[in-house]
């Protein structure tokens, strides 16, 4: 049985492609082998954080390096703080 993508994987996906240069990465490739480093990971974080519209800290790239792993990490992010409003 495969694991249900995140809402966020292709906005992920796509801003990884974008910013490494590389169109032919997966949501299960890593960022860092794909072509990103450092500087193009804070860019990347930093974009789907203004589209997702949550706060997101630029080392979480590192420990979430695949598009699907990010992806659901933004979503629990997003469902924290949506929480936090509502409560």
């Amino acid at each position: 049985m495969s694991e249900m993508p995140s809402p966020y994987e292709e906005l992920v996906l796509e801003q990884f492609r974008t910013f490494t240069g590389n169109g032919n990465l997966s949501a299960t490739d890593d960022f860092f082998g794909g072509g990103g480093d450092s500087f193009v990971a804070v860019h990347t974080v930093s974009a789907v954080a203004s589209i997702a519209g949550v706060e997101l800290s630029p080392s979480s790239i590192f420990a979430h390096r695949t598009a699907r792993a990010f992806a659901a990490h933004v979503s629990t992010v997003t469902e924290r703080e949506n929480d936090r409003e509502e409560g």
